[in-house]
């Protein structure tokens, strides 16, 4: 069948980094707030077992048995060759357990070149009071998260300034930021 788990330093990096963002979120007063929606871009090169049936594998792995969550699962066609695999919880806790365990279950099953990003969506309020949406982009291949906002559908239309103070904010407080705006690559079309 499949693997469900594998040990795994950038998983427990991740995971690390999971605890911060929800602290960050759970403050009083809290300077973001994660929203209820995230999603997995995947790519369909080199499907296997897993990968072919990937919805049903994760409604199983997340929805039953006794440490299940209520996370729904669904899947959405981004091109011939893509697709999104999107996740709500309302409880962020478990919206981020289930985000973890997606990635540990498709790593564990020789899938982890597939994914080509995690989205995270949340809001940000900076110093000025101003709520703004952030997409928060974790790559597999660089094992590093990094804020892509953008201002409108056009593929070079991107709020670099609020990126880097988001950015900023989330080094201060322990997240792992990918050092090189340059690989801070858009994903446009995110359907949530």
């Amino acid at each position: 069948m499949f693997k469900l788990f594998q040990k795994n330093n950038f998983l427990d990096e991740l995971w690390k980094n999971f605890q911060i963002l929800f602290n960050l979120n759970s403050q009083k007063n809290a300077s973001i707030e994660i929203l209820s929606k995230s999603g997995i871009l995947i790519s369909t090169h080199n499907n296997n077992e897993f990968t072919n049936n990937i919805k049903i594998n994760v409604q199983k792995i997340l929805n039953e048995g006794d440490a299940s969550t209520e996370t729904i699962v669904d899947l959405v066609e981004d091109s011939s060759d893509m697709h999104w695999l999107t996740l709500e919880d309302n409880n962020i806790f478990d919206l981020l357990s289930s985000c973890y365990t997606v990635i540990n279950a498709l790593n564990s099953n020789g899938s982890l070149p597939n994914i080509l990003a995690l989205v995270i969506k949340l809001e940000y309020i900076n110093f000025d009071s101003q709520k703004s949406i952030v997409n928060l982009i974790y790559r597999t291949d660089m094992k590093t998260f990094y804020p892509f906002i953008p201002l409108s559908k056009n593929p070079k239309s991107r709020d670099s300034d609020l990126e880097n103070s988001f950015a900023k904010f989330l080094r201060k407080n322990n997240v792992k930021i990918e050092s090189s705006t340059k690989s801070w690559l858009g994903v446009w079309g995110i359907p949530f």
